[in-house]
């Protein structure tokens, strides 16, 4: 199937990009076509909205494709819940983000790519809403123009707001080194800036668009994101209470919107098949051209599965007691993870029992674990030209935050036990129990977004903000999973490694050094 948004980028990329600035907020910008010359008609102004579209992935140099959504971010949100985790040396650079390890600091590069990464998505965005509002073009195609900005200016903030906390607010486009240095905003300004942004792009964005834009940011795309940084302001302490209720409106009138519906199929919605589902929401558009498509087979294929594609990596495994906590029939285990391959007619599948030879033994699966289904194209050439759409925004998502928000308001109501026994429905698992206090039915529902957003960059790290205690007990409990006796030769692998307890400094991530050597008006987080 042909992806309009996803080809569109490829062709703006290839012409460049207004004002981009690929290390903004740490060194000098690069323009590569000045704004003054490219804004001229309305196919300039929509090649530049397809580029800004394509930033999460295809990035400029210094950065590469690995860091943010084609890989380094992915690792940061999933590998520090206890669904997942890497297979390597307590020490190595992905370990120390997975294990919470005392070695982890503000130097770490991923930090580093994330953050330029999500600053030149921004800046992208921010030359779109400073440059087509002159463009003379068709009025309704110029506001939604400003909107999808807004919308992508406002995901890549809920990004850094989620890992970082407040951060600098760079809302105009960098065209030279004076607008470089700006102060950290706090928690509160920074979501008051998200908030605002996909408020207005809500009332731009249409309700759908035709064929031949598939793929760009809607209102219920807008109105999603929304609700889900209303529920991070408030469990991360940046919010009133108040908003609670606010995104459960928001929330219930997507919901009676009827634009979204659970899909029968859970493990199409993954695999390439099923992109125009009418649960998604809103997804990256990837395309079979080389640097334009997913990235992430590499990194979740087994080391010994017969591939095309080069170098399988095996970074992302099930840590066991996550794997064996879904219920026999939960369609979502087999939706998720690659439970057995065929290896030169050879059916090889992972042992369950966990015993000290298969925590530590390179057999099986190659590593010691069970690998993401979601996503993997096995048929992809080469890195970068993976087919499936990565899914950011999903009906099942906005279900489970309904019920989340309904039950912080006022308690766990049959409207929230009817909005999660939907999406336990289609996962083929019995309906939630009834008479849950207020603190075991949220506990029920985050559990329930693990189990449904798995390796999906939806729940995640984020989840774990908005209910850190919970989040906290279950990491600790792998922890200990991997008894003092049997650390010797195991890896990382399968459990987390290193000690409980979790410092609570880790509610947020450190600000990255380099840029904190290169703005010296930052501040760093508490206990980095």
């Amino acid at each position: 199937m042909k992806k309009p948004i996803a080809i569109a980028a490829v062709l703006a990329l290839t012409l460049g990009s207004a004002a981009c600035d690929e290390e903004f907020l740490t060194e000098t910008p690069i323009d590569f076509v000045g704004p003054e010359n490219f804004y001229r008609n309305a196919g300039d102004a929509i090649a530049a909205v397809n580029s800004a579209y394509a930033t999460f992935i295809n990035l400029q140099s210094p950065l590469g494709s690995s860091d943010y959504l084609g890989r380094n971010f992915w690792m940061i949100v999933e590998y520090q819940t206890e669904v997942v985790t890497s297979r390597l040396s307590a020490t190595n650079e992905r370990s120390l983000v997975d294990n919470y390890h005392t070695q982890f600091a503000p130097v770490h590069p991923y930090l580093l790519g994330v953050w330029r990464a999500a600053y030149a998505g921004i800046n992208r965005a921010n030359s779109v809403i400073a440059r087509v509002p002159d463009v003379e073009m068709d009025e309704t195609r110029r506001n939604q123009a400003v909107g999808e900005g807004k919308f992508l200016r406002a995901l890549h903030y809920y990004h850094l707001a989620g890992l970082f906390g407040g951060v600098p607010l760079k809302l105009n486009e960098t065209v030279g080194l004076d607008s470089l240095q700006l102060p950290r905003a706090s928690g509160q300004e920074t979501f008051a800036q998200i908030e605002k942004d996909l408020t207005e792009a809500a009332a731009a964005l249409p309700e759908a668009w035709p064929s031949s834009d598939w793929g760009r940011a809607t209102k219920g795309a807008a109105n999603a994101l929304l609700a889900k940084s209303l529920l991070l302001r408030a469990g991360m302490g940046f919010g009133p209470a108040a908003d609670y209720a606010r995104a459960a409106d928001i929330l219930r009138a997507i919901v009676a919107s009827g634009r979204y519906r659970l899909d029968n199929n859970y493990a199409s919605l993954f695999d390439g098949s099923n992109e125009r589902s009418q649960e998604i929401i809103f997804s990256l558009q990837n395309v079979r051209v080389d640097g334009y498509g997913g990235r992430m087979t590499e990194w979740f294929s087994p080391v010994t599965v017969p591939v095309i594609m080069p170098g399988p990596q095996n970074q992302f495994q099930a840590e066991l007691p996550f794997f064996n906590s879904y219920a026999a029939t939960d369609i979502r285990k087999a939706g998720t993870w690659l439970l057995s391959f065929v290896k030169a007619g050879t059916t090889i599948s992972w042992p369950t029992t966990p015993t000290t030879a298969n925590l530590s033994a390179q057999t099986g699966y190659g590593s010691t674990g069970p690998v993401p289904r979601k996503y993997l194209d096995l048929a992809a050439a080469d890195g970068g030209m993976e087919e499936p759409d990565v899914i950011l925004l999903r009906y099942a998502d906005v279900l489970l935050l309904l019920a989340e928000s309904i039950n912080e308001a006022s308690g766990p109501t049959a409207e929230a036990y009817a909005a999660v026994n939907q999406v336990r429905t289609r996962a083929q698992v019995p309906a939630l129990t009834p008479g849950l206090s207020k603190d075991a039915f949220r506990d029920a529902v985050f559990m329930e977004r693990r189990w449904e957003l798995a390796i999906e960059m939806s729940g995640g790290l984020f989840d774990n903000r908005r209910n850190w205690p919970w989040a906290k007990r279950r990491i600790e409990a792998h922890m200990a999973v991997i008894s003092t006796a049997n650390r010797s030769p195991t890896t990382s692998a399968v459990a987390k490694f290193n000690a409980a307890p979790i410092p609570d400094k880790w509610k947020l991530l450190p600000i990255p050094q380099r840029a904190m050597d290169l703005n010296k008006l930052l501040t760093q987080n508490p206990g980095w």
